[in-house]
């Protein structure tokens, strides 16, 4: 019996040194090369980059509208390009949860214009760089994937194995234990995005859990002699077709540079892009034309540039921002500091109740709210966006610093551990230029509108929550990596 019990220790000891093993590994790895990547600054002219949103929102009369670009635009360029087209986006499918209906079929669009593209340019290059979510993780079969597949388009699935693990207590324990088991279609439990699909294995379960994703949301393609690029808070999913959501589109040479992040992506994967490379002949910036930039961000890099634009603001300057999800501590801090020191800071959030026809319970945004406004003596001001089942998925961060150009930053990245810490791929775009131009002025009217407008925002007092149950487990949620945010 003793003998046993020692055996059995043994064993236990065993186990916890690999799990240590195991958590020290990924604390200390880096993410693949070419992520965590910041482009060079790219003059662009004042024209060549427009702000474009999506927004769901009710009138004085309680009737409901959905106004709805980004989607729209994407297609129009996907229709008129000739030679090359690029996506990496996170949600690409039909799935909407418990919802009966949906607003849109975003996800069948996408596929129709690309499918009919194909058709009419048979040497077009497609690359669609996506993640295994929509597969559940290998367990489903993706009808959106098959006809793109059946059309030529070059699908790449992004191996998530080879990003760090943000889930601090599951992950090492899957990595030694589960991840070598694989994945096969089919299953008798229910797929965990959709009842009306077939059912998955446990191994899809398993592997969900990690959470971790490919959360990237860009569209590039030729346009004439040069590129068009888009890079947006929004996914071609059904579920997710009325959020509200914001978008850049960029003209010129700026492309490359996104082909060249989603370069790294699909090496990573065991795979490679179509190969396609355009040197536009851009118009030279005219004399005098004020300085505009754009830098393309990735991971860790958002932090960084969000970080040392609200470090440098002063009293006097103001900082706006929209957000689905927000609870990164330097972000916090930092944002509370700024409005120590005189900065208008107002903050429009998600409140987080609604996802896809569930209810969510309001972490981590409430908690963090309730922060931001206490340690700033009420200085920071928050309102939340009104939603009605869909979400306020907007990622948008406006900086006006007097002596710096202004500064616009806006892409896939929530402002969370696991979107700034190197965990997630995230992309973003930051945009600078003076205070007075079109699309600095253009993103400030975004802002007011849904800041003053009725039927878009309400006062804090709505969803206030102060229980310090809840602000305890969203510290920990966000700290473990054992959460979906």
């Amino acid at each position: 019996m003793l003998k046993a019990i020692s055996k059995i220790k043994k064993i236990i000891l065993l186990l916890l040194v690999l799990y240590l093993v195991a958590v020290s590994y990924n604390f200390f790895r880096k993410n693949p090369e070419g992520t965590e990547y910041r482009s060079s600054e790219y003059i662009i002219r004042p024209d060549n980059i427009e702000f474009i949103y999506d927004l769901t929102y009710e009138d004085a009369s309680r009737n409901k509208f959905t106004d709805q670009k980004i989607f729209n635009r994407i297609f129009s360029l996907i229709d008129r390009a000739e030679k090359y087209i690029l996506l990496d986006m996170f949600l690409f499918n039909s799935y909407t949860g418990s919802e009966d209906t949906v607003h849109r079929n975003v996800a069948y669009q996408l596929v129709q214009h690309l499918v009919n593209k194909k058709k009419e340019h048979p040497d077009i290059k497609i690359d669609f760089i996506t993640d295994p979510i929509n597969t559940v993780y290998g367990g489903s079969r993706s009808k959106e994937i098959d006809f793109l597949k059946a059309a030529g388009v070059n699908v790449i699935l992004t191996d998530l194995h080879k990003l760090r693990d943000s889930n601090l207590l599951y992950s090492p324990v899957w990595r030694l234990f589960f991840q070598w088991f694989g994945n096969s279609r089919g299953g008798f439990l229910p797929n965990p995005f959709s009842g009306k699909e077939e059912g998955v294995s446990l191994r899809s379960y398993l592997e969900l859990l990690n959470f971790k994703a490919n959360h990237r949301k860009l569209f590039v393609c030729d346009h004439g002699s040069t590129f068009k690029s888009i890079v947006t808070s929004a996914n071609p999913h059904d579920g997710s077709s009325a959020h509200s959501n914001v978008a850049f589109e960029i003209t010129g040479d700026f492309g490359n540079e996104l082909i060249k992040a989603e370069k790294a992506v699909a090496e990573f994967s065991g795979t490679s892009l179509s190969g396609f490379d355009l040197n536009s002949q851009e118009d030279p910036k005219k004399e005098g034309d004020k300085k505009c930039s754009v830098v393309l961000l990735t991971e860790n890099r958002i932090e960084k540039a969000l970080l040392e634009n609200i470090e440098r603001s002063l009293q006097g300057d103001r900082i706006d921002m929209g957000m689905f999800y927000l609870s990164d501590r330097n972000i916090v801090k930092s944002l509370i500091r700024a409005a120590d020191r005189g900065v208008g800071v107002r903050i429009i959030l998600d409140p987080n109740k609604d996802a896809f026809g569930r209810q969510k319970n309001g972490i981590p945004n409430r908690q963090t709210a309730r922060e931001l406004i206490e340690k700033s003596d009420g200085k920071i001001k928050i309102r939340w966006y009104d939603t009605h089942g869909e979400q306020y998925h907007s990622k948008v961060t406006l900086i006006v610093n007097r002596g710096y150009p202004a500064v616009a930053i806006l892409g896939s990245a929530n402002l969370t551990r696991r979107n700034l810490d190197n965990y997630n791929l995230e992309l973003d775009v930051c945009y600078s230029a003076p205070e007075d131009n079109r699309t600095i002025i253009e993103v400030g009217e975004y802002f007011n509108r849904i800041w003053n407008g009725q039927g878009y925002t309400s006062d804090y007092s709505r969803y206030e929550d102060d229980s310090a149950f809840k602000m305890f487990f969203s510290r920990f949620l966000e700290f473990s990596g054992v959460s979906t945010f």
